[in-house]
This record gives structure tokens, C-alpha cells and sequence, in this order.
């Protein structure tokens, strides 16, 4: 056994505290003197050759070789360059080496005319094909000329668009109490489908739709015809068959104007204003006259909309006097179109006149309450559910634009018509839109595209106000200006046909979120206290805010005020 080696365990420094060595500890006596520097896998420890000039190499050690923003290539990285023992240091032949260029007396001058060529294009020069750079005008005009493509590529100064200061639809006053403030992301996760709960009757008078408005196309044009008859948009706190109602079920009173804008709130990007009068348990959800409401807006979402304001006096594309425009285009034009013919339903109480358009509505009856699931089965309609809470119904008034026959004895498909119009498109505020006259009939899916992403939140309401009134069709028709400089006078050139549930899904909504959307705000108001409110689109956040207001507040004639008027206040 004592001819067996010995086998002796090494001195260990244990470290509890980390990794390595302790410093409580001392050093063992061979690595004692060896300085420690941080080393990491990227270090630079050799190199295999350098064909970098004496000069340069100089220039890299000292740090005054430096790349693009500023980046220093002549350094190293972490760890050989924290201290300079470390930093590799060229030999001394290295001074004397040379690199001899072997190559022959015909490929040396191609190779110079080839750099001569790249330095004359890389400097922007008047593309002189000697090799010299042109100074002057011509070099002036080449840089200008690569600037300018620059810009049309890049789209100069995109970061500036979308800066559009837009201005609120009406001005908070001091004795208003701000309630409550919603941001859009929070209605992104809302869903909820309302249910039909019967119809309250049908009144006013509907006109038949005349088919010789389907062949109309920009090289057919039909002029527009102006109309001296008045449409009344009666609010619901004034609707006389709303007030009519009877069923204490009936909570909420409204029209499918309000309906559908409060369900497009987040399209939207315009101000707009609802005012919310709570009476009683009752909720009346109204617009104000002469408010946003009443006038249908233009190029509200493109990236650069229309003015609300100008220094130069009587400017026509503003976008006040767009809206006004577009507004007696929609009433001329759903007149024009459904002029074959009408069907006279229960007399309409408020808008009876002489000089009043005709119009027929239909009062509907929406079920917004709450619903749980008790019992599955195999159809949906056979599945028991409860309601939650209290029942909710709500009174709509839509509206029906038209009608179209679709047979003996069948009866005719209910239309919602509406118009998009077109007025420069090289006035500021035209949403980069093609000129309907020339691209209508053949490029029209790229029309259309252009038109949704402009005027998002206008065919959103459209579509919500075709799903109140549970249309069969959405009808929308394209009215240009004959003259840009015109205001006065248009042309029909052309229509398009939706379904009102494929159409919302084109503009990318979801159906069920806009639901969802105004079942929630109608929970928020009938928790409200008795008085009025105004519920408002803050101009520029994507919010809405809520306002109890003082019950004098927009009864005063002199409040009843165009919404356009306050545009040059914040």
C-alpha cells in the first residue's frame, strides 16, 4: 500500500456570495502579477492580415477614422478596449509593406473612368457623361431634381399630415360639469345584439325608385335638379308620435341619426354633440338644430380635410360650406331618384307642409335588455333566456328613403339612399381622390377604396342608419360638380348597391361591437340623475366626454346656432 501515489485534495476558495474568486480571499502566488482585464467573445485578440494602409491604420489607433453616425471602427469592442496594455499594436515592418497593383495599363484607366462615372452621379452632378461634375445651374437643377423625386417618393413633410386642428362642435361653458370621459380603446371589447320588438307604424309618404338611374354612368350623365322643398329632421323630444308612446317598457326615445352616430363614434374624427335629457325614468336622446348632425361632413377622415376656416372671404371649400352642399345634394337627389311614383302610409304629423319634401319613417322598437342563456337546444330559437335586470326597449325613428318593387306580390324592398359628392380635387382638402368624371366607370373599386378611407365615419353612419331601418338595400349614388368653381350646379354619374350588414364589414367595423357600443352608453345615461346632459366627441382625443349641463342650456333661440358658426372657437 505505501507503493501507491498520494492523492491530496487542492486548497478551494469558496465565494457564497457569487461566482469567482473571493476578494476576502488572497490571490494565488502565480497569478499574482498578471493584470485582469474584462473579456468578452467579441474581442478582437489577433488578426489575420491587414491591408489597411500605415496612414490609416494611425488614423484608426488615434480614433479619427469614424463611420456612419459616428460609430468608431477603429476600436475595438468591450474588454480589449478598456485598457490600452491590451490594444492590439502593429509590428514595425508592417510601416514598410506595400501593396504592389500587378494589373495591366488598359484595365488601370477603365477602372478610373468607372470611379469617375460612380463620383459624378454620387454628387447629384447635371448627368455630364465626361466624368466631370457640372456647377452652376445645371448642378443646381440636378440636385433640385433628385430632391424633388425624394420628396414625391417619401411624401414630403408626412410627418406633418394629420396635424389638422379640428375645433369643437360646441363650446363647454363654465357652469358645465364634466360626469364622465370615455377613451375608444375601451369600446373596442363591447358586443351586444339588439333584438326587433315590433314596429309602431309607418307614415309620411315613400317614392318608388326609377330603374333609369341604373344606367347612368359618367358618358349617360343626368343633371342634378334642384329642389326648393324643405326635408324636416324633427329631434325626438319633439316627435310627436315618440311622445305618443305609451308602454311603460319603453325607456329610451330617439332617432336613427343619433342611433347610428353614437355606433360610429370611433370611426369618427370630427366633433359632433348629443344631448341627453333625462325626465323621469325616461331617456331622450337628441340633436341639437343646426347641429353636426344635420349636415352631412366631407372628407372628415383623410389625412388632410378640409379647412374649417379661411382668410380669403366666400371660399366655397371650406368645409362648412362643403357640408351644406352635400347636404342639399342628398335631399335633391333622394327626391330625383324616387320620383316614379309613392306609397302613401299614416299622415306625417311634422312634416306636412307645402314647401316640405316628401319623406316616409318608420318607427321601430329595439330590445336592448340584458339576456342570460337558461336552457340550450339544438336552434336558437327554441333556446330559453332570461332577462337581467330591468327590460330595456327602445323607440327609433328610421327612415325610408325609398322603395323598390319587386313584384306582384311581393311586397317592395325598402331603400336607405344616400349621395357622395365630389367638388375639387385640386382644391386643399380633397383627400388625394380621383376625378370621378375620368375613373368612375373603370377604375371603381379604386374610387370606392379612396372614398372609405375619406369619408369613414359619413358610411359608417350611413350603414347604421340602414340597419336601424332594417333597409333591404343602401343605395349609395356619385355627384360631382359640373364645373369645380360651381357650386350651384352637379351631375349624377352613377350609384352603387350594398347590403347594409356586407357593407359594414367593407368599411372594417364589427356589427356586434357597435352594438355593443350604444347599449353601453344607454346604461351609462339611464343611471344618470334627472336634468341634461351633453355627450360630445372631444375634437382632438379619441375620447367622448359627458356633461351635465343647466336645463336652460341650447333652448334659447340664440343658441340654436349652425354648428359650423362656432368653428373659429376652441
Amino acid at each position: 500500500m505505501s507503493d501507491l501515489p498520494s492523492f491530496s485534495l487542492p486548497e478551494i476558495f469558496d465565494n457564497p456570495k457569487g461566482w469567482g474568486p473571493s476578494s476576502a480571499q488572497p490571490p494565488a502566488a502565480a497569478f499574482k502579477d498578471i493584470p485582469y482585464v474584462p473579456y468578452s467573445k467579441g474581442d478582437k485578440v489577433n488578426r489575420a492580415a491587414n491591408w489597411i494602409s500605415p496612414q490609416e491604420q494611425r488614423d484608426q489607433r488615434d480614433g479619427r477614422s469614424r463611420g456612419r453616425h459616428g460609430r468608431d471602427f477603429g476600436q475595438q469592442t468591450y474588454g480589449s478596449n478598456s485598457s490600452s496594455a491590451f490594444v492590439y499594436q502593429a509590428d514595425e515592418d508592417e510601416a514598410s509593406f506595400s501593396l504592389v497593383d500587378s494589373r495591366g495599363a488598359g484595365a488601370k484607366q477603365a477602372g478610373i473612368k468607372a470611379v469617375s462615372r460612380t463620383d459624378t452621379r454620387g454628387r447629384g452632378g447635371g448627368g455630364g457623361g465626361m466624368g466631370m461634375q457640372r456647377l452652376g445651374r445645371g448642378g443646381a437643377r440636378g440636385g433640385s431634381s433628385a430632391g424633388a423625386a425624394q420628396r414625391k417618393r417619401y411624401r414630403w413633410r408626412d410627418a406633418d399630415r394629420g396635424q389638422h386642428h379640428r375645433y369643437a362642435s360646441v363650446k363647454p361653458a363654465e357652469d358645465w360639469e364634466l360626469v364622465q370621459d370615455i377613451e375608444f380603446s375601451r369600446m373596442a371589447g363591447l358586443s351586444f345584439m339588439a333584438r326587433d320588438a315590433g314596429d309602431l307604424g309607418r307614415y309620411g309618404r315613400a317614392g318608388i325608385y326609377d330603374h333609369a338611374y341604373d344606367r347612368v354612368s359618367t358618358k349617360l350623365e343626368k343633371p342634378l335638379k334642384n329642389s326648393g322643398a324643405v326635408r324636416l329632421n324633427v329631434t325626438a323630444s319633439d316627435d310627436p308620435v315618440l311622445q305618443k308612446v305609451c308602454d311603460e317598457r319603453v325607456r329610451v326615445f330617439a332617432t336613427d341619426t343619433v342611433l347610428a352616430t353614437l355606433m360610429a363614434a370611433t370611426v369618427s374624427s370630427s366633433a359632433w354633440d348629443v344631448v341627453v335629457n333625462r325626465v323621469g325614468d325616461r331617456l331622450f336622446l337628441d340633436k341639437r338644430d343646426g347641429g353636426p348632425l344635420d349636415f352631412p361632413s366631407v372628407n372628415e377622415n383623410a389625412a388632410s380635410p378640409p379647412a374649417d376656416t379661411s382668410d380669403k372671404e366666400g371660399s366655397m371649400n371650406l368645409a362648412p360650406m362643403l357640408a351644406m352642399e352635400a347636404r342639399d345634394i342628398n335631399r335633391n337627389y333622394i327626391r330625383q331618384v324616387t320620383a316614379k311614383g309613392a306609397v302613401e302610409y299614416q299622415p306625417n304629423l311634422f312634416n306636412a307642409g307645402e314647401d316640405t319634401d316628401d319623406s316616409a319613417y318608420r318607427y321601430r322598437l329595439l330590445d336592448f335588455s340584458a339576456r342570460r342563456l337558461v336552457s340550450e337546444s339544438d336552434s336558437d330559437s327554441d333556446a330559453e333566456e332570461e332577462v337581467i335586470g330591468d327590460s330595456c326597449l327602445v323607440a327609433v325613428r328610421t327612415e325610408i328613403s325609398g322603395l323598390l318593387p319587386s313584384g306582384a306580390a311581393a311586397e317592395p324592398k325598402q331603400l336607405f339612399i344616400r349621395a357622395l359628392t365630389q367638388h375639387d380635387i385640386a382644391a386643399a382638402g380633397a383627400g388625394d381622390a380621383l376625378d370621378w368624371r375620368q375613373k368612375l366607370d373603370s377604375q371603381r373599386g379604386a374610387v370606392i377604396a379612396t372614398e372609405m378611407k375619406n369619408n369613414s365615419s359619413k358610411l359608417a353612419r350611413w350603414a347604421f342608419q340602414a340597419l336601424l331601418a332594417d333597409a333591404d338595400q343602401l343605395r349609395i349614388g356619385f355627384v360631382s360638380r359640373v364645373s369645380p368653381r360651381d357650386r350651384t350646379r352637379h351631375g349624377v354619374l352613377g350609384h352603387q348597391t350594398y347590403n347594409p350588414s356586407d357593407f359594414v364589414a367593407q368599411l372594417g367595423l364589427n356589427e356586434f361591437n357597435a352594438w355593443g357600443i350604444l347599449k353601453a352608453i344607454i346604461d351609462m345615461c339611464l343611471k344618470l340623475d334627472e336634468g341634461k346632459y351633453v355627450i360630445m366627441r372631444d375634437p382632438n382625443k379619441p375620447l367622448i366626454l359627458l356633461y351635465k349641463v343647466p336645463p336652460s342650456t341650447f333652448d334659447d333661440d340664440d343658441d340654436k346656432t349652425d354648428a359650423m358658426s362656432v368653428a373659429g372657437e376652441v
